[in-house]
């Protein structure tokens, strides 16, 4: 078998938390692989890939795989996400370095290293005039070996970074820290600090998250954070054990999360109401805010409910302050807001619901205006509808398109100008394209003619033949001149044999 497309790893490094880690990697066919967990006897994975797989090789700690396949194309595989990523082309060597997740490989003419594979978009690279051979670390130094004609040389990688992979695999995050502590920013230094930010938030070793985000120039997290630690640190001054667990620290870490939610639940946990509102106020999550005072009955509610108004207007929100003026019922006042945002059909739809604002001509009228100035015409006819304006409301629907709604309220109150607007309604469906809809208006407004010239350009042959037989005679002229194009038609077009044809 060949030794690259098998590969163990049997507690080869330890880590946090981790006991009996034994992970097998192998080639199920040509183009798959499965991973499995001896240790526990299960399936972790199986990789399906488009090409043939010529090198794989799990990282020591068997939560990572890289593989090749005969493009040259290298591909990393992340078990615990079932994520794969495609990180270089023409791949001659790759090699994980002994002792680390660090990762070797070339390009054609690069050397390309991977101190922190949590990247791998972020790779350092160097100029190579030969090929790599072998990689060798001992006495606390890595070095690549290189051919370069009948001469070989060596390229020393930076061992700081790679003990920084090492530290964070055995969570010894203040080794890993002073390790970055004594690096330039670069690329690859900040994805180091991302990754350490990450991992030392969820440890909950908080300093270190704080060093982290000021490192990253993220002040607001930085500052956010040292609060944070204050609140812990003072906790576990005064009362002993871990400030972590203290609820405020548990709260301020979900709110960084963004799981506000959460939070909330810390707080109320505790009965901290204030501070559940204060979280909210401060977030300009104003409905969660007064949602909570609520519930609770905070004597405060009116006043935050005329705080959270005066912020929509301040900050120009009309549509949300008519929202809230809805839902105290001030309908008038919501429907002012409404047409001050431009939201007419809004204004509209809510003066139709309510009966003492469809009475109300001068509110009807002002929402009427700016449905028609917005050319909402449609919205426009309901409106008139709903309060038995039907001419203004058949104009609206006529200058709407909205023909269906025009003939039903014309049948009701003006039946005299149905036969126009089916006319009409099939012109306005011919302009659209919908040549066969158009038909049966035309039908219905007594137009054959045009019917019959809707049905040839839908390619209706038989319904055309249909409507013009059941035309009374009007002339041999006009009948001649409608069988002679229709049987043009029928002879260019026609998949039917025209001896088929009723004509």
């Amino acid at each position: 078998m060949n030794p690259h497309l098998i590969s163990v790893r049997l507690n080869e490094r330890k880590q946090r938390g981790v006991e009996g880690n034994k992970k097998l990697a192998y080639l199920i066919d040509i183009k798959t692989i499965a991973i499995v967990d001896l240790a526990g006897g299960y399936n972790l994975g199986t990789i399906n890939h488009d090409s043939k797989i010529d090198w794989l090789e799990l990282n020591e700690t068997g939560r990572k795989l890289l593989f090749r396949d005969k493009k040259l194309r290298l591909h990393l595989y992340d078990i615990e996400s079932s994520v794969k990523t495609t990180v270089l082309s023409f791949c001659s060597y790759v090699q994980w370095v002994p002792g680390s997740d660090v990762v070797v490989s070339q390009n054609r003419g690069n050397l390309c290293v991977w101190y922190n594979i949590d990247s791998p978009e972020r790779a350092t690279m160097f100029p190579l005039r030969g090929d790599v051979v072998d990689l060798e670390r001992s006495n606390g130094k890595t070095e690549v070996i290189v051919t370069e004609g009948v001469n070989t040389v060596s390229y020393t990688l930076d061992e700081g970074l790679i003990e920084f992979g090492t530290a964070i695999d055995d969570g010894d995050y203040y080794r890993a820290t002073a390790f970055l502590e004594t690096l330039e920013m670069s690329s690859e230094t900040e994805a180091m600090w991302k990754t350490l930010s990450k991992l030392s938030l969820e440890a909950r070793q908080l300093h270190i998250a704080e060093r982290c985000f000021a490192a990253l120039g993220d002040v607001s997290k930085a500052r956010f954070l040292n609060q944070t630690n204050n609140i812990a640190d003072q906790v576990s001054k005064e009362y002993g054990g871990d400030g972590t667990e203290f609820y405020q620290v548990k709260a301020r870490l979900a709110m960084l999360d963004k799981n506000y939610k959460l939070a909330e639940m810390y707080y109320m946990e505790q009965n901290a109401i204030d501070e559940v509102m204060e979280m909210y106020q401060e977030l300009h999550m104003w409905d969660d805010c007064i949602a909570v005072a609520e519930s609770k009955g905070h004597p405060e509610l009116d006043n935050l409910r005329h705080s959270y108004y005066q912020w929509l207007m301040e900050t120009n929100q009309d549509e949300k302050a008519g929202e809230v003026k809805e839902g105290e019922e001030d309908f008038t006042g919501a429907i002012n807001l409404y047409l001050k945002a431009g939201l007419p059909a809004k204004a509209a739809r809510l003066a139709m619901s309510r009966e003492e604002l469809v009475t109300n001509s001068d509110v009807i009228n002002r929402i009427a205006a700016a449905l028609i100035k917005g050319e909402f015409y449609e919205r426009a006819g309901d409106l008139f509808e709903k309060i038995r304006n039907n001419q203004r409301a058949l104009d609206c629907y006529r200058k709407g398109n909205a023909f269906r709604k025009a003939v039903e309220l014309a049948r009701v109150a003006f039946p005299a100008d149905v036969v126009k607007l089916e006319e009409a309604w099939g012109d306005y469906l011919v302009q659209q394209k919908q040549l066969d809809a158009a038909i049966n208006h035309y039908i219905e407004a007594g137009c054959s003619s045009k019917a019959i010239e809707a049905a040839i350009g839908a390619r209706q042959w038989k319904k055309a033949v249909h409507i013009l037989e059941l035309q009374e005679d009007r002339g041999n002229t006009r009948r001649q001149k409608g069988n002679l194009s229709l049987s043009f038609y029928l002879i260019s077009s026609s998949p039917l044999p025209i001896s088929s044809s009723p004509l």
